[in-house]
């Protein structure tokens, strides 16, 4: 049997559960097919995976050039951002907002 004749007989099955109802035929059939594909597929999904060590997934090419993207840097093995030294020495030099006198607020006037 082919798949159209597979989801045909899987669509009248999904047909008959529901009670024959009338223009449901699209939504039975877009059903059927995705059932029939879960099927399919299921069998896939029980090989050991020993098996599938020697399976190429990707084609080579697809990993060459991954950091080859207009606009991106590679930083590599780098540090993201400054190293503690630093912030260490600014931490000494930079005022802490707390420490900053605040300007004087304003009442407002009312009336």
């Amino acid at each position: 049997m082919n798949d159209d004749d597979r989801i045909r007989q899987k669509a009248h099955e999904l047909w008959e559960h529901e009670g024959r109802p009338d223009g449901r035929a699209a939504s039975h059939w877009a059903s059927a097919r995705e059932i029939i594909a879960l099927q399919d597929s299921y069998d896939a999904t029980l090989t050991p995976v020993g098996e599938t060590l020697d399976e190429v997934v990707e084609p080579a090419f697809m990993a060459e050039n991954q950091a080859d993207v207009p606009g991106l840097t590679d930083l590599g093995e780098d540090a993201g951002g400054p190293s503690h030294e630093v912030e260490v020495s600014l931490a000494d030099e930079l005022p802490l907002s707390a420490d900053q006198k605040k300007p004087a607020r304003r009442s407002r006037d009312k009336g």
